[in-house]
C-alpha cells in the first residue's frame, strides 16, 4: 500500500529506480554480518521504548531488526484517518508519526497505527498540567502498543521549561515506560524566542531541567535560492557537544515542506541535510512535514501529502531516501561520533582535518568526515558531499596510520580498497554519503 494505491496508479518514479546513496542496498551483502551489533545499554533500552526493535529477520527471528527512527511531524490529519493511510505513511519509510488529535482520534490513529507497525508520539490538551486529567489520559493510552511517547511542546522558551517538567513528571509517575516529547528552538531563533542570552545556555537548561530522554531540535538550513544558512554547522556541533555533556542522544530534521523562505526539496536537499546530521550522531531523522498544513502566512505546500491527499513528488523522494537510511541502521545506531571534521572553507565553528582524522586532505569538492566508531573499536568514516546540487569526485589522502579500506558501493555489496600513493577517488551525487570501513581485515590502532 502506498500513495498510488490511495491516488491513482502511475509509473513508479527515476528516484525509485536508482539509489544515488553510497550504502543502499547493503542489507543483502556479507558486508552486514560483520557490522557490530552490540549497543550500549542506554541506547538499547531508549531505542526498544521508542519502537525501533520492529521486526525479526528471516535468519533468525529471535533478533530483532534495527530500524532508525524516521518520524512525520504533522501526520495524517484526524478525518483522513484509515489503515490504507498509515499503510501509505509506513510505505513510504516512516517509522513513527506525530500528530494532535482530540481523545478519540488518538485512541483510533492508535488502533490503525499498530495495524501498520508505525509507532505514534501523540498529543492531548489534558498533558498541558499535572492532575487528574492529565492521569486519566496517561491512563487511557499507556499500554497501547503502538504509543511512542507523548507531545507536550514544539519550541518552548525558557521560560516553559518548569512547567513542561512539571508535566513530564506527571507522566511518568502514571507511565515511566514512555517518553514525554518536546522540540527544541535552532540557533537561529532569536533572544526573545529562546528566554535567555545564548542558545548553548537554552539547550544545557533545559536538559537539566526537563531530563529528556531524547534531545530534539530543528534547523532548516536551505533558503530559497539554494542558499545555505551560514550557522547549521555551528548548531550541529552545539547540540552534539551538548548531548556528549550530557550523555542524551539527539534527534534532528530534514525540511520536506516547502514555505516561506525555504524552497522544495530536491533528494540532494534532503541527502544533505540527513547525512550531515548523521555526520555529528544523530540517532533519528524527522520530517516537517508529512501532511501539507493549512498554507496560512507561510504559505506550505507540496510536502509528501498534499493538502488535498494527493502525493507531491516529495513522497517519491523520501521512499528511495528511506531505504538509503536504513541500509545503514547497523551503524548509524550502533556506533559513536568521535570526531567531525570539515575540508575548506571551514563553516562557523567546525574544525578541519588534522593527524586525527583518517584523511590528511580531501581534494575534489567540500566535504563533511564523521568518524563512527563501534564498541569493539572498529571505526567507520562516513564521508558526506557538502553540496547540495552538485555531484562531485572526492580524491581522499589517507594517512599512514589507514592501511586497507572498505567502501560501500551504489548498487550495494562492498569493495575492498587497496591504497595506491596513499589515495582513494570517490564520486558522491548531491549531499550523497558512504561509509569507508578502516583498516577493514585487520584493525590498527588509529589516535583516538
Amino acid at each position: 500500500m502506498n500513495c498510488r494505491d490511495i491516488i491513482k496508479p502511475r509509473a513508479y518514479s527515476e528516484c525509485e529506480r536508482s539509489y544515488g546513496m553510497i550504502c543502499a542496498g547493503r542489507r543483502k551483502s556479507t558486508w552486514r554480518k560483520r557490522v557490530e551489533r552490540r549497543f550500549s545499554e542506554k541506547l538499547l533500552v531508549l531505542f526498544i521504548a521508542a519502537g525501533c526493535c520492529v521486526a525479526a529477520t528471516a535468519a533468525d527471528s529471535r533478533e530483532p531488526v534495527v530500524r532508525v527512527p524516521i518520524l512525520g511531524w504533522h501526520s495524517i490529519p484526524e478525518d483522513q484517518l484509515s489503515i490504507d493511510r498509515f499503510r501509505q505513511l509506513a510505505d513510504m519509510g516512516l517509522t513513527h508519526s506525530l500528530m494532535h488529535y482530540s481523545p478519540a482520534g488518538n485512541a483510533r490513529a492508535l488502533d490503525l497505527a499498530a495495524q501498520a507497525g508505525v509507532k505514534l508520539f501523540i498529543g492531548d490538551g489534558r498533558f498541558a498540567q499535572p492532575g487528574e486529567d492529565l492521569k486519566q489520559a496517561a491512563q487511557a493510552y499507556r499500554h497501547h502498543p503502538a504509543l511512542a511517547g507523548y507531545l507536550l511542546r514544539d519550541e518552548p522558551s525558557v521560560k516553559d521549561f518548569a512547567a513542561l517538567a512539571a508535566s513530564r513528571d506527571a507522566l511518568k509517575a502514571v507511565d515511566p515506560a514512555h517518553w514525554s516529547y518536546v522540540n527544541l528552538f535552532p540557533t537561529y531563533a532569536s533572544g526573545a524566542q529562546l528566554g535567555c542570552e545564548t542558545y548553548p545556555e537554552h539547550v544545557r537548561r533545559f536538559l537539566l531541567e526537563f531530563r529528556p530522554e531524547v534531545l530534539s531540535f530543528d534547523h532548516y538550513p536551505i533558503l530559497e535560492g539554494d542558499q545555505l544558512r551560514r550557522d547549521f554547522f555551528e548548531n550541529l556541533e552545539w547540540i552534539r557537544q551538548i548531548s556528549i555533556e550530557f550523555g542524551t542522544p539527539f534527534w534532528a530534521f530534514a525540511l520536506t515542506c516547502p514555505h516561506r523562505p525555504y524552497p522544495m526539496p530536491t533528494l540532494g536537499h534532503i541527502r544533505f541535510q540527513a547525512w550531515s546530521n548523521f555526520a555529528y550522531g544523530a540517532k533519528g531523522l524527522q520530517y516537517f512535514t508529512y501532511w501539507t498544513p493549512t498554507p496560512g502566512t507561510w504559505d506550505f505546500h507540496d510536502a509528501p501529502i498534499r493538502l488535498d491527499g494527493t502525493c507531491s513528488p516529495t513522497w517519491d523522494l523520501l521512499k528511495t531516501f528511506n531505504r538509503e537510511v536504513q541500509a545503514c541502521a547497523d551503524i548509524l545506531l550502533g556506533s559513536r561520533v568521535v570526531a567531525v571534521y570539515h575540508t575548506e572553507p571551514l563553516p562557523a565553528g567546525t574544525k578541519g582535518l588534522d593527524v586525527s582524522s583518517p584523511f590528511s586532505r580531501i581534494d575534489g569538492g567540500e566535504a563533511i568526515v564523521g568518524l563512527h566508531q563501534l564498541p569493539d573499536g572498529r571505526q567507520y568514516a562516513l564521508v558526506v558531499n557538502r553540496s547540495f546540487h552538485k555531484a562531485v569526485t572526492l580524491r581522499l589522502t589517507l594517512q599512514d596510520w589507514v592501511r586497507n579500506a572498505e567502501w560501500t558501493q551504489q548498487a550495494g555489496g562492498v569493495e575492498f580498497l587497496g591504497i595506491a600513493d596513499r589515495q582513494v577517488t570517490l564520486r558522491f551525487e548531491p549531499g550523497a554519503a558512504g561509509f569507508l570501513h578502516l583498516n577493514a581485515s585487520s584493525e590498527a590502532d588509529s589516535p583516538r
